[in-house]
């Protein structure tokens, strides 16, 4: 693995380990402060899940250029361009393909609206899954289930120390499967 992968990968991983430690030790989410008083931690969440976004969007690039190496790439269209703004974007474009790349964008693209609505959307959902849509898909797994948890929108997100350890091991799983190439 070139230096700048191993780089990327290792801040990823000090990202994830540093979240998880604060989550396990109850310094984030359990329990949550009366509303109105727990705006800063609201927003100190959702920057620390858009940290670990840029964090695998620089390892995804860093694979690509280690991939790609002294070969010129091809010139990106447009919507490609637009596609690999996001992290659950890149990682479809540039990844190389593997069984639950489908899923893993769609926890990504879940994780994009769940971070804007904390650290902008005063900690409520404000972002529907679908232009028309009335519910949010959060980044995080509903109550004893292994599907994603929905919100009304105008709902408060409150996540979990629980949630915000399952949104690490999310990063930290992908970051080795992308890593690995499977």
């Amino acid at each position: 693995m070139r230096a700048p992968v191993a780089q990327a990968y290792d801040t990823l991983d000090r990202g994830t380990r540093r979240l998880t430690a604060l989550a396990a030790a109850s310094r984030l989410a359990d329990p949550w402060p009366v509303a109105g008083t727990d705006r800063v931690r609201i927003r100190y969440i959702g920057n620390c899940m858009r940290e670990l976004d840029r964090f695998l969007h620089i390892l995804i690039d860093e694979l690509v250029e280690d991939a790609v190496g002294d070969a010129a790439p091809a010139s990106p269209t447009p919507s490609q361009l637009t596609l690999a703004a996001t992290t659950a974007g890149k990682l479809g474009h540039h990844a190389t393909p593997y069984r639950d790349r489908a899923a893993d964008q769609f926890r990504l693209h879940a994780l994009a609206r769940t971070r804007l609505c904390l650290s902008h959307g005063d900690g409520r959902a404000n972002r529907p899954d679908r232009r028309d849509g009335d519910r949010m898909t959060a980044g995080w797994f509903a109550p004893a289930s292994t599907a994603l948890r929905r919100y009304a929108i105008g709902e408060r997100l409150r996540p979990s120390g629980h949630d915000l350890i399952g949104i690490s091991a999310f990063y930290r799983q992908l970051a080795d499967r992308i890593v690995a190439g499977r």
